[in-house]
């Protein structure tokens, strides 16, 4: 009977001290492997853990792409850009086993749905839902970019929404660390079309920036329903990446607020100094608009978006996340308007209690004079 891994794993004859003897731990570890998904670089399995009764996602290296020392390299950086960082917003790895023949890298398995799919399904995402979602991706993006990593290939297809109202950054396979850029040479442009900004297109030095200009590109999809840069009749997705300006959200659906369309322009500014200055002060941005206890409840509203969509089935209770911005506002309101009668009524209540001024004639006799003879004791 042959061991469920073996579709994995390349079959050779393994020699206790060779190379191939590293991905001999697989077997018997992983059991329930199928096939998921196929990517430019690599194979997605799913696969179970029976020792710690958990699901996990193996990545196999395509065997054509093995012998390519530029490909193979991209991969284990991958495996040591994910390994590097541990952030709630960012798939984790398990683990990375390389022999002579194969690659594997092993990873949390995500249970959801990834937002691509809930944007075909939907159209455009509610506006504080999108918010919600893009904070978290700002999370995870600003958490990377701390350590110096560039991800370059942030799109909805690389985001990943849990059946807890978590958002999961996803696929670092193209990520690159500022302080190694041997793998980007100028001129070289690595990306998926349709999701690049103009320096990625141009193949000018790429900066944390140019994860801004991708967010935007992703806010502006889940806001509108559509990518702001496709192929047109005369121009190709890279022209229009580089000099056309889109066409404008508002334009679109004309229901975005002001606040957050004007968000979406910031980011897609074509020139790097123009866009947000970090990932901080966009995530401040959005803090700002969904207000303090949206910002700090995002899976609530999250979750029940996509259970209300039937897009997940949720694995936790969700709480109701209150409108924060016009309760508040509401309240001002109350509060302005008891001050004004509490201003009222002191005005009222000085008023009547004031000394009253008589006028007319005094109602008191008159004084009359003194007679000193009715004086006792007076001297004559």
């Amino acid at each position: 009977m042959t061991n469920p891994t073996d579709n994995l794993i390349s079959q050779n004859d393994l020699d206790p001290f060779s190379p191939e003897q590293q991905t001999a731990r697989l077997r018997g570890v992983l059991t329930d492997v199928k096939k998921i998904a196929s990517g430019g670089m690599a194979h997605i399995f799913q696969a179970r853990q029976p020792a710690l009764d958990r699901y996990i996602v193996v990545k196999k290296l395509k065997d054509e792409l093995f012998t390519n020392p530029e490909t193979l390299e991209r991969f284990r950086r991958e495996a040591k850009a994910l390994a590097s960082v541990l952030h709630q917003n960012i798939a984790h790895v398990y683990d990375f086993v390389e022999s002579g023949k194969d690659s594997f890298l092993l990873m949390e398995y995500i249970e959801g749905v990834d937002l691509s799919t809930v944007i075909q399904k939907v159209g455009n995402i509610p506006f504080d839902v999108a918010a919600s979602i893009l904070l978290n991706v700002c999370r995870g993006v600003s958490y990377i970019h701390a350590y110096h990593l560039i991800h370059r290939d942030i799109k909805p297809a690389n985001i990943r929404l849990t059946a807890r109202g978590e958002v999961k950054l996803m696929d670092f396979g193209i990520v690159m660390d500022i302080a190694n850029t041997s793998l980007t040479r100028p001129g070289m442009m690595v990306g998926s079309p349709s999701y690049l900004s103009p320096e990625q297109v141009l193949g000018d030095p790429i900066t944390p920036s140019a994860d801004i200009f991708l967010l935007g590109i992703t806010f502006y999809e889940m806001m509108t329903g559509t990518r702001p840069f496709k192929e047109a009749e005369r121009e190709t997705v890279f022209q229009r990446i580089r000099e056309t300006r889109y066409i404008p959200a508002r334009q679109m659906n004309s229901t975005i607020p002001k606040k957050l369309n004007r968000i979406i322009e910031k980011c897609l500014e074509k020139a790097p100094s123009e866009r947000y200055t970090n990932v901080k002060e966009l995530m401040g941005e959005l803090e700002q608009y969904l207000g303090v206890q949206k910002s700090n409840h995002t899976s609530d509203l999250i979750l029940k978006y996509l259970d209300q969509e039937a897009l997940v089935t949720p694995k936790i209770q969700y709480s109701e996340v209150k409108e924060t911005q016009s309760f508040l506002k509401k309240m001002n309101w109350i509060l302005i308007g008891v001050g004004a009668v509490f201003l009222l009524l002191g005005f009222l209540i000085g008023y009547w209690a004031r000394p009253k001024m008589v006028s007319g004639p005094s109602t008191y006799p008159s004084a009359k004079p003194i007679n000193p003879k009715n004086v006792k004791g007076s001297s004559r």
